[in-house]
């Protein structure tokens, strides 16, 4: 599972790597672009929860 800014180009490394019936918690730190960000699944379907748990300002 790769999570990155909305409308960026989808980076090379993974931020969640798991396999099918794993049930696996992380947290990653991504900047929000015009409000959004993107989730992409390399293979298959996933069920995804995310939290946003606070946020950074200048």
């Amino acid at each position: 599972m790769s999570v990155y800014p909305y409308g960026t180009a989808r980076p090379a490394a993974s931020n969640l790597n798991f396999v099918a019936g794993q049930t696996v918690p992380n947290g990653v730190v991504v900047p929000v672009k015009d409000g959004k960000i993107t989730f992409y699944n390399h293979s298959g379907t996933v069920d995804l929860i995310a939290d946003v748990t606070g946020f950074y300002t200048d």
